[in-house]
């Protein structure tokens, strides 16, 4: 899938947004720490040679930097987040919103991009007062056994991964056939956030992007 590093937004203070076309994706970033699979980045390539004029059509092309609002870039303080920018935290996802049925989906598309490596947490009651640091590093040996917490809007915070992984990941998720979603990522200013303030945030830059952007740019 066509990348473009001038099309990515990071909230300074404590999130990446990636403005999508569809309302519904919208992308955020995350923390310091392991290095993600040589063979990820190398899989979405392939995945994307084979698939990539479906991925086109169900996922059409972001809005660049120059299509948003003045307004809404400077409220939601947005600065560029390049391809190369580094890997930052520990190696996971942090699902809320999603259910345990949607496990094994989440699982094969994981195997596709040889994204094993990805520990696959679901946000309990609990972890919400928790720092999304601490939320990241949450073991949950039997998922059967984890109170997943409810009514909570669809969120996945990325770990692990690179700019340009982050990006793959996102552009290739709409082929798992889930719900869409609102993508974030971890970084350091937003580690030690509790998680229900960074929900907040996250659902209000998405709100505010989603009503500023012109129906025709979609």
């Amino acid at each position: 899938m066509a990348f473009s590093s001038a099309n990515l937004y990071l909230e300074a203070h404590s999130l990446s947004l990636i403005p999508s076309v569809s309302s519904t994706n919208l992308a955020i970033s995350l923390l310091p720490s392991a290095s993600s699979s040589p063979n990820f980045l190398a899989s979405l390539s392939t995945k994307d040679a084979i698939a990539a004029h479906r991925v086109k059509l169900r996922h059409p092309p972001r809005v660049s930097a120059e299509e948003m609002p003045n307004e809404l870039v400077e409220d939601s303080k947005f600065v560029p987040l390049n391809a190369d920018d580094p890997v930052y935290g520990p190696p996971a996802l942090l699902l809320l919103g999603f259910e345990l049925k949607e496990w094994e989906k989440i699982q094969q598309f994981l195997r596709d991009l040889d994204g094993n490596f990805l520990q696959v947490i679901f946000c309990t009651e609990q972890m919400i007062s928790q720092t999304l640091w601490d939320a990241m590093h949450t073991n949950q040996p039997n998922l059967e056994a984890v109170k997943i917490a409810k009514s909570l809007p669809r969120i996945c915070f990325l770990s692990g991964l690179s700019g340009e992984e982050m990006v793959m990941f996102i552009d290739a998720f709409p082929e798992t056939g889930l719900e869409p979603a609102v993508f974030a990522a971890l970084v350091p200013n937003s580690a030690n956030k509790p998680l229900q303030e960074l929900i907040e945030e996250i659902m209000g830059d998405h709100e505010m992007l989603s009503g500023s952007v012109p129906d025709d740019m979609y």
